[in-house]
């Protein structure tokens, strides 16, 4: 029979518990640990200590809820809609709106009240857009279509993040064949179409519940190798 925790591990929880909701990064949560008790460590410290810095993180969560909280904006949503798809690539840890605010705050050091307005907004996305180009290979150039016997340039992001998701499960040992037509015959099986459609054709939302599907693919294949999701 397994002992049930001690009131000690629990609260040393708590603190982790509270730091992860809150997207604190490991410094910001040692210093605000720090202000509430003088120490940085959980290791050190007492039960009452420990309930005094979970409290603290808990506190300093809120302000920076409060802080980060995305305006209701054309260009909140272009944000979140790409640090979803770091998610669903395996490159970013958390999916939430406190995640991303700390990633544009860690990377251009202004907060969301500054960075969705203006110049500042086309940067944090041009940002964020490279980030994801190093990390997880995607190619956002536009595909060349034939419209009316004229070549067109069309941007679709959604395919090109289900391009990089394919290649990463390629690398990853859970796809076999890593070219975009077995792509295509994939997302056609996932979305039960029968006819014969590309990946590039999906509608929305059929490419989006696939992003998701891939995602959690990636997020369990990486889970199993041991490496960080």
């Amino acid at each position: 029979m397994t002992a049930a925790p001690s009131r000690r591990n629990r609260l040393i929880r708590r603190v982790h518990a509270a730091a992860r909701s809150a997207g604190l990064d490991e410094d910001t949560r040692r210093d605000a640990m720090e202000r509430a008790t003088g120490k940085r460590s959980c290791t050190g410290m007492t039960e009452a200590e420990l309930a005094l810095a979970a409290d603290a993180i808990d506190a300093a969560g809120r302000g920076a809820a409060a802080r980060d909280r995305l305006p209701n904006e054309a260009t909140s949503g272009k944000l979140r809609a790409l640090w979803i798809s770091a998610w669903h690539l395996g490159v970013a840890r958390d999916r939430t709106d406190a995640a991303l605010a700390a990633w544009i705050r860690g990377r251009f050091g202004v907060d969301a009240a500054a960075w969705l307005h203006g110049p500042g907004a086309v940067k944090a996305v041009e940002g964020l857009k490279a980030w994801l180009e190093r990390e997880a290979s995607v190619d956002w150039s536009p595909y060349a279509a034939v419209v009316g016997g004229r070549t067109r340039e069309i941007d679709n992001p959604r395919a090109r993040v289900l391009e990089a998701q394919w290649r990463i499960l390629h690398g990853l040992g859970r796809v076999v064949v890593a070219s975009p037509d077995a792509l295509a015959a994939y997302a056609r099986r996932h979305a039960g179409i029968g006819r014969r459609i590309c990946h590039t054709q999906l509608a929305a939302p059929q490419a989006d519940a696939l992003i998701r599907h891939l995602g959690k693919r990636i997020r369990e294949a990486k889970a199993e190798a041991g490496e960080p999701r």
